[in-house]
């Protein structure tokens, strides 16, 4: 086996995932359902000092989802009328993308009624924003959406940062501040279609366990176990720094597990001794 391909938790939990994950799949058709699985690592540190709210897409071999099958919520700045004309209009590469989209103020005023707030959460698939604001919405949009980092906000760029973006800023009538309004139906679509396909997850200042979906169970086990080798080699790879490889080494794994959400958790690799170690 290659160097690229070789498998980072060794041989032994090679053949271990491949067991487990057979099984899950094996017994979620079985009961005629479709499910995430879940890789669970166990490190022995947090990977970040701060909470962090913002989730790191992983980029994986095999597809997990597709763009065309979410709905999606997107918030921008206020006003959105540059942006909602450039991503709607006939033809733009985002037009059919987008279900809805809200300004950080509507936001904000929908968010003060709990019910519509649930309502928002069951709806969307998918939440995104404009990354100049995403740091806004955790206190808007509070637990709910933060709970087990099921609906946490992914954050998008309207347009591509350049050298001449600054030569493109406007002001409004109401502020003599230059703003960037640039939309780029194409770049946004690109990270939507990434942000879709792959995996993510969000690092914890606190605990020392991470869950991330590494696939599905109407998949194959060979694509499922490749996605799981991606995973841990994006974490503990330095060259993905700061994004990805904050584990930096194998050695900061304490065990791994994979599960889907109804099953037990399933050991594939158990680093012994490590605790003591540190």
């Amino acid at each position: 086996m290659g160097e690229q391909n070789k498998f980072h938790l060794g041989s032994e939990a090679e053949a271990a995932t491949q067991k487990s994950i057979r099984a899950l799949v094996a017994h979620s058709r079985k009961a005629g359902k479709s499910e995430p699985i879940y890789l669970i690592i166990n490190t022995v540190k947090p990977m970040v000092r701060k909470k962090d709210y913002t989730p790191r897409i992983i980029p994986v071999t095999n597809k997990i989802g597709r763009l065309q099958d979410k709905s999606v919520l997107l918030v921008t700045k206020d006003p959105s009328t540059p942006y909602r004309h450039a991503l709607t209009e006939k033809d733009s590469a985002t037009e059919d993308v987008f279900n809805q989209i809200y300004t950080l103020t509507k936001l904000k005023s929908l968010a003060k009624d709990p019910k519509k707030l649930s309502l928002m959460f069951k709806e969307y698939d998918l939440v995104v924003s404009d990354n100049r604001i995403h740091k806004f919405l955790p206190d808007i949009l509070g637990a709910q959406f933060f709970l087990k980092n099921k609906k946490i906000p992914f954050m998008v760029q309207m347009a591509r940062p350049s050298p001449e973006s600054q030569a493109q800023l406007t002001k409004s009538k109401s502020s003599t501040k230059l703003k960037d309004n640039r939309c780029e139906p194409k770049y946004v679509y690109s990270q939507m279609k990434a942000i879709a396909r792959n995996t993510y997850f969000i690092p914890s200042a606190k605990g020392t366990c991470v869950s991330i979906v590494i696939g599905h169970t109407e998949m194959e086990t060979p694509a499922i176990v490749t996605n799981l080798n991606d995973v841990i080699g994006y974490l503990v790879d330095s060259k993905n720094l700061p994004v990805g490889g904050l584990l930096r080494t194998i050695e900061n794994i304490v065990s791994v597990h994979v599960k889907t959400s109804e099953s037990v958790s399933m050991e594939i690799k158990k680093e012994k001794g490590i605790e003591e170690k540190n």
